[in-house]
């Protein structure tokens, strides 16, 4: 899996919003259907853009630990995450400044792999580091605390 990664690189991103509450994004030929519940006026065909970049988070997560997997020459297999992530609504109900809208984020991650504990720590140190939405929820103070359930082969 290796490929020349330039120094910068811009993402463009369009989006069409048909209701106020649904996005249509596009990313490159991809299409992205953001939505809210019923409940906050919309129609629930998709899931809310909170709900949207924390799944973006899980699969920041899969692609970057595959390829520090893959420098180190170790492999993960079978690998399935869950993530429950504290929101403070406060910022959003104009109660108070959001600050820090996820305060506590508590991630799973489930994977069968050949590494040995030192391989282990050293990706998982290297994922937390190299992960750019890792970075971005740090960097703005969020806790993350990590579970990794591991199978050794």
């Amino acid at each position: 899996m290796t490929f020349d990664m330039p120094a910068r690189h811009h993402f463009k991103i369009t989006a069409k919003c048909p209701t106020h509450s649904r996005t249509d994004a596009s990313a490159r030929h991809h299409q992205v259907v953001i939505d809210e519940p019923e409940i906050r006026g919309g129609t629930d065909v998709a899931a809310t853009p909170l709900e949207t970049m924390l799944s973006s988070y899980l699969a920041c997560l899969n692609v970057i630990s595959h390829f520090i997997a893959d420098e180190m020459g170790i492999r993960l297999d079978d690998m399935s995450m869950a993530l429950d992530a504290e929101f403070d609504t406060g910022g959003v109900s104009t109660q108070s400044p959001a600050t820090l809208p996820f305060p506590n984020l508590t991630l799973t991650v489930n994977v069968t792999s050949d590494a040995n504990d030192t391989q282990l720590a050293q990706l998982q140190s290297d994922l937390y580091a190299r992960c750019p939405v890792t970075v971005i929820f740090t960097q703005a103070g969020s806790n993350i605390d990590a579970t990794w359930n591991v199978t050794k082969i």
